[in-house]
């Protein structure tokens, strides 16, 4: 699944037709937010879909001690906020801005108007979220089964590729650990393992994967 991720997750906004990207446009609200902004808090209430114009957005949860547990990296073109449209839900996580980003706010009831005009929005919406779904399962499986390692490596490129980056993971190596499940000092050792095998190389706030297609093979081998 790893080596076809970036082609079945092709975000909402690349997958309708260039007339209802206009339509979408001309019906949002853009609200451009500063690194580390927070965009929505978990429990709001007021329905509507949100989409990534430019920029990245941590989705996740903000615990008591202040880490952040990560569920998703979303990247240019990508939605969140689908719950309270169709499940009558709040807003289920934290959204936090990574950079410079500008979102595309709609409505509720604006975003159904647009959908009745333009059905094949949501036809891309069912199935983005159907392939997030997906991935989501690929990452509780991989914190259930495999060893720490391998575990590491592939949540690494199911995050960075949700983001909409082909090689650099951007996130404290803290909220990382918190979202694994393992203390900092079991993150730290394994990351200082992928690099020594030059499977990744660790900075500051980012850790790049130097060569993508060489990390996915390398999972699959020990993955059996």
């Amino acid at each position: 699944m790893l080596e076809r991720l970036s082609d079945i997750s092709k975000p909402f906004l690349m997958s309708i037709s260039a007339e209802a990207v206009d339509a979408v446009k001309s019906a949002a609200i853009s609200m451009r937010y500063a690194d580390g902004a927070m965009i929505h808090n978990r429990g709001d209430e007021k329905p509507g879909l949100s989409i990534v114009r430019s920029g990245t957005v941590r989705i996740g949860v903000i615990r008591t001690d202040g880490t952040f547990v990560i569920t998703s990296l979303l990247g240019r073109g990508q939605t969140f906020g689908e719950f309270t449209l169709f499940a009558n839900l709040p807003r289920t996580h934290d959204v936090i801005a990574m950079g410079e980003t500008e979102v595309w706010q709609l409505p509720g009831a604006r975003f159904l108007r647009l959908c009745e005009t333009w059905p094949e929005m949501t036809e891309a919406l069912l199935r983005t979220n159907l392939v997030r779904t997906h991935i989501l399962l690929e990452l509780v499986e991989a914190m259930r089964s495999l060893p720490v390692l391998e575990r590491v490596a592939k949540t690494l490129v199911i995050l960075v590729t949700s983001a909409g980056e082909e090689t650099v993971f951007r996130c404290r190596q803290s909220d990382l650990a918190v979202t694994l499940g393992m203390s900092r000092t079991t993150l730290s050792q394994a990351l200082k393992r992928l690099e020594r095998d030059r499977l990744v190389t660790l900075g500051y706030g980012e850790i790049t994967l130097p060569d993508r297609a060489r990390l996915i093979d390398w999972i699959a081998t020990r993955e059996g």
